[in-house]
């Protein structure tokens, strides 16, 4: 994931809205948000980069905590990966969700741009576009952005796509090469 191409592709959307875009933006109790797009006084998302796979439930525990603590009501997770452990078995989504309150959406980084106009579009009742722009999705790839998925329901549709695998090297057993006597 290019996290440098993101946060540029970032700050391009937040001058074209309208909104501020800032990288690593501190809380009022001094922990480190990603990036946030605040308009004025009002904060309107919260993105942070997951690159890893180890711990990704704490993670976006934590990362939701400190987006709720800093009055946040939206929070975009951008995760490289195309599966989840655990994902369909896991409570952290709903409790983000339901109990926090705030919306929860992922998105892979080559549907970040899409993904971070869509959810601001939809927090300053601007028409949502339908219409995907070409800088929107030449960031981290040449493929077409797939639609945003939002909630707890990401979770599971992530978790259910096909996951890619290298092929494993086939072992070759030793045979013994001593000669019998």
């Amino acid at each position: 994931m290019r996290i440098k191409a993101l946060v540029e592709g970032l700050e391009e959307l937040a001058v074209e809205l309208g909104v501020e875009g800032w990288s690593e933006f501190r809380t009022p109790d001094r922990t480190r948000i990603d990036y946030a797009i605040t308009r004025g006084s009002q904060r309107l998302l919260a993105v942070e980069f997951e690159q890893s796979r180890k711990w990704l439930f704490a993670r976006v525990l934590y990362n939701a905590i400190k987006a709720q603590r800093a009055e946040f009501p939206a929070i975009l997770f951008v995760y490289p990966f195309y599966d989840l452990p655990r994902a369909g078995r896991s409570w952290v989504p709903n409790y983000v969700e339901d109990t926090l309150g705030l919306r929860l959406a992922l998105c892979h980084p080559r549907d970040c741009l899409v993904s971070t106009r869509t959810l601001i579009c939809e927090q300053l009742d601007f028409p949502v576009p339908t219409e995907i722009i070409e800088r929107d999705y030449v960031i981290s790839s040449n493929t077409m952005p797939g639609s945003l998925k939002v909630g707890a329901e990401a979770w599971k549709t992530l978790k259910s796509r096909s996951a890619f695998k290298k092929p494993q090297k086939q072992r070759v057993s030793k045979t013994s090469t001593r000669r019998k006597k």
